[in-house]
């Protein structure tokens, strides 16, 4: 389907009359990262509207600091070209439509599994929009044998979260990054249920359009590491703060190493941690976060510090069926040169501790 100037019949836009999507935008809340990765940027937070948004923030009264409202007013000056009524309550950040940083072709595809539809959205629904989506489906499936309808969100492709008119409204982080405008999911429903009754009806589907070739235009919208830093009389893996020297079943052992920033080295089929256990005088893998069934039983946190420091906080909770022994917590990763920008291997052991 080809989103720009995509046309949604009134029938899926509760009331509100025929609508045609938006060119793409994201807006101000964008910029604050949702609840399980906030931005930490100082101006910018949830619920930013083009009603309620001021550079001094005297409406929402979240950040008056001098700071944040220099960056607010920073951000203004560059946004003000690109706002558009036709995103109704979303204050336009970044014209990503017009930036060319998003495809209007997008793939939608619907399977049939026996009763079970497969519903393959190139989008990130929210759990309200999973469901509204789901019953349209299932209306027009349920009487040739179809029962359950699976939503699978980020197939294929990525075209932004998808929110209800209700929750774009609101402009949190989801809504600010529903990038046609308010009547995106509209579109998404429509086009589903048009898909459904011809899987019901066996009518032929012909591709409208084609996406196009951007393999020469590939970018990373968020920049990469420019350099790591440390303290000058410490060494990367240094641990920072050693285990206790004994813990019980059920406790949680706690390292932190001096780190660097994990982008670096994704380490894919590898591990940012072990566990290791004295074993006849040699240390032995014992576990570590790459392996499913210890998976829940460690963890590797970044934490950033200043501009360019790093730690890494690594935390084994000891299980009930732990072997009482001496055990150790290790940690490894990759630094980048500020100077060369070359990207070199660390490793830090900490202090040996028993387990009981």
């Amino acid at each position: 389907m080809d989103l720009k100037g995509y046309q949604v019949e009134g029938k899926f836009t509760n009331g509100a009359g025929n609508k045609v999507l938006c060119m793409p935008a994201r807006g101000y809340s964008f910029a604050a990262g949702g609840e399980n990765g906030p931005s930490n940027i100082p101006s910018m937070y949830e619920g930013m509207t083009r009603e309620n948004f001021r550079i001094n923030d005297d409406i929402n009264k979240v950040d008056q600091s001098f700071l944040g409202s220099l960056t607010r007013g920073a951000f203004g000056i560059v946004s003000t070209v690109s706002q558009d009524d036709c995103q109704a309550e979303k204050q336009v950040l970044l014209p990503t439509g017009s930036w060319g940083w998003i495809n209007t072709q997008q793939p939608v595809q619907l399977m049939r599994i026996g009763n079970i539809a497969l519903v393959a959205i190139p989008a990130e629904p929210t759990t309200m929009v999973g469901r509204r989506m789901r019953a349209a489906v299932l209306a027009q499936l349920q009487d040739s044998g179809v029962v359950t309808v699976i939503i699978n969100g980020l197939a294929n492709n990525y075209s932004g979260y998808l929110t209800t008119r209700e929750e774009f409204a609101t402009q949190y982080y989801e809504g600010a990054s529903t990038e046609y405008g308010p009547y995106q999911t509209a579109a998404y429903i429509q086009e589903y249920t048009q898909l459904a009754a011809a899987l019901r009806d066996g009518i032929e589907i012909y591709d409208s359009a084609t996406p196009p070739d951007r393999s020469g235009k590939s970018f990373n919208e968020r920049p990469g590491v420019v350099f790591d830093d440390k303290p000058l009389k410490q060494t990367w893996g240094q641990t920072l703060t050693q285990p206790k020297t004994s813990y019980q079943k059920g406790d949680i052992a706690t390292a932190v190493f001096r780190g660097a920033h994990p982008k670096n080295n994704l380490r894919t089929e590898d591990s940012f941690l072990k566990v290791q256990r004295l074993d006849n005088g040699k240390w032995v893998d014992y576990l570590s976060d790459s392996d499913s069934d210890s998976d829940f039983d460690t963890t590797y946190t970044w934490q950033r510090g200043g501009a360019a420091y790093s730690k890494a906080i690594i935390d084994w909770r000891i299980a009930k069926d732990t072997l009482a022994g001496t055990y150790r917590l290790t940690h490894q990763g990759d630094w980048k040169s500020g100077w060369t920008h070359k990207i070199k291997p660390y490793s830090g052991v900490s202090n040996s501790f028993s387990a009981q």
